[in-house]
């Protein structure tokens, strides 16, 4: 089976067909189960026929992307802001989406913007 491959700065989509660097790639979406939205920078976003669980595996050691949640991956670069507020945590992207953090993530994530 192919799947997605990684080069030192990017990441290469739809079988050889799409290179996307690192920094351009804002967050990682689930969507209907078995697919991934890429949300991108400056492009158009795109869905993909892979899972963001194969997506968090292949970014597994690349330190710039980090799940708040299940279901979302998001580019530590493109984080505006993590707000702390009373009993939850949400991380602000720059293009102002907001993402609530999950309880068990809360305090990796906390430690990892201080």
């Amino acid at each position: 089976m192919k799947t997605s491959t990684l080069t030192s700065n990017s990441i290469i989509f739809d079988y050889g067909k799409k290179t996307v660097p690192f920094e351009s790639i804002t967050h990682f979406k689930s969507e209907y189960g078995n697919y991934t939205k890429v949300f991108l920078k400056e492009q158009a976003n795109f869905l993909t026929a892979f899972t963001l669980k194969h997506y968090s595996e292949k970014l597994n050691d690349n330190s710039s992307f980090i799940i708040p949640r299940k279901g979302v991956m998001v580019n530590k670069r493109h984080v505006k802001s993590v707000l702390n507020q009373e009993q939850e945590v949400y991380v602000v992207l720059n293009s102002g989406e907001k993402f609530k953090v999950s309880r068990r993530r809360r305090e990796q994530i906390l430690r990892s913007f201080i």
